[in-house]
């Protein structure tokens, strides 16, 4: 037998054996790593649960300390999860979390979206859903309507990881700097970043243009709401701002450009004017108008002087709504000036002490604080059996009971009377 290589020798074994010690120690150091980045990348709790029953410790229960874990979607971060402990069931179906410090979602981009905080949080590993419990908080760092965070309070809160969809089945509050809301069946869809919510109130504060420490409150309120960071687009939804409000069949609102466009059967209605349409656009910024496009009606009310009588008479009805006009070019409304604007095919009807008095124009002004109706171009007022004008500018007051006009202009006319009316007449009358 030849004898054994030098290089085999005992002493050389001692001489190598810590090198290769060494050697050992850094290779799995290495696999250590990449084990860990490899479980970093799935889904922790379904990836801790394969590990253990491949371990045989499938059939004991587990409790772990502060861990902190991150839920990824292949290498991108989803949320990570900082609690004081988890308690894992033998099943491994069942994982509970008490006490959630502090939850943190991302976006597509890895930009941190939202936050949360819940007294425990609930997983089921099968159906891969997680339910935040004990009061649970969130705060939506970019929400969809305003500018700046929004805080959410509710009963609890369901995390799909599968859908990537976060919903909340019950009623809930909102809290942001300068507003508050609450709404029903929250849906936030993480991966095409679109909200929905039901049966929703939000109220707005905006500090007045002429005194920025007083405040006015905006409120909205929708039935059905679903938005994409931009614009809420609601159904049902109303609209009061101090003493003017309006309702559409559906609308959109930009907060951040204080826009809103309705349309559908629409009115917008203040003390002093109703304004009913198909389609509005209002901007509820320091311009405070509306726009009504195409045939729109108004109804110009009287600014009244003393309470209505609990039942009152027809006559008295029409002093209290005098003039009812129909416009083709639409209605401009400037409802903190109280100033409207029509165009186009202006008709419009004044009840006057049990008659009707017609006035057709190609455009008109309302001016509410004067209380009056300037009509321009091509200007008729019929007055049934009592006369018939044309003018170019013709002014007539909406104040309440009130029959008066004027023609700055001039203009012409025919006045109409009974044969009684001139018989009664004396031939040559006094002179004065």
């Amino acid at each position: 037998m030849n004898p054994a290589p030098e290089f085999w020798s005992a002493g050389v074994w001692r001489r190598a054996r810590p090198l290769l010690y060494l050697m050992l120690s850094v290779l799995g150091a290495i696999a250590g790593l990449w084990g860990v980045e490899t479980l970093r990348q799935q889904d922790p709790f379904a990836r801790f649960t394969r590990r253990l029953a491949q371990s045989g410790l499938q059939e004991i229960e587990l409790l772990l300390e502060r861990p902190q874990i991150t839920l990824r979607a292949g290498a991108r971060a989803v949320a990570t999860l900082e609690v004081d402990r988890i308690v894992v069931d033998r099943a491994r179906i069942t994982w509970r979390a008490e006490n959630l410090r502090r939850a943190v979602f991302y976006d597509e981009q890895g930009k941190p979206i939202a936050q949360a905080r819940a007294g425990a949080i609930l997983y089921n590993q099968p159906a891969r859903r997680i339910h935040l419990q004990g009061q649970p908080e969130f705060v939506y760092l970019r929400a969809p309507l305003v500018e700046k965070p929004v805080r959410v309070r509710m009963a609890w809160l369901t995390w799909d990881l599968r859908l990537r969809q976060l919903s909340i089945p019950a009623r809930m509050q909102f809290e942001w700097e300068g507003g508050t809301g609450s709404a029903e069946q929250f849906v936030w869809d993480l991966a095409r970043g679109e909200t929905s919510l039901s049966n929703g109130v939000f109220r707005f504060r905006v500090a007045l243009p002429d005194s920025p420490q007083q405040t006015r409150e905006i409120e909205v309120r929708f039935k059905q709401a679903r938005g994409t960071g931009e614009a809420q687009i609601g159904t049902s939804l109303t609209f009061r701002d101090q003493d003017a409000h309006a309702a559409a069949d559906k609308a959109e609102v930009y907060d951040r450009k204080k826009y809103i466009l309705a349309t559908g059967a629409l009115f917008f209605e203040d003390p002093r004017v109703r304004i009913e349409g198909e389609k509005m656009e209002i901007w509820y910024d320091s311009q405070k108008r509306a726009l009504l496009h195409g045939k729109v009606r108004m109804r110009i009310k009287p600014q009244k002087t003393e309470p209505p009588a609990e039942e009152e008479t027809e006559a008295e009805k029409a002093k209290r709504y005098p003039i009812d006009a129909e416009c083709d070019g639409g209605i401009e409304y400037f409802y903190r000036k109280k100033i409207a604007y029509l165009r186009g095919g202006i008709k419009a009807t004044q009840q006057i002490e049990g008659r009707t008095r017609t006035l057709t124009a190609d455009s008109a002004e309302y001016d509410q604080k004067n209380e009056r109706l300037i009509l321009r171009g091509n200007v008729v007022l019929d007055d049934p059996e009592r006369f018939r004008i044309t003018t170019h500018l013709l002014i007539v007051s909406t104040k309440e009971g009130s029959d008066e006009f004027e023609m700055p202009e001039g203009g012409s006319g025919v006045i109409y009377y009974t044969e009684e009316e001139e018989e009664s007449r004396p031939e040559n009358p006094p002179s004065r």
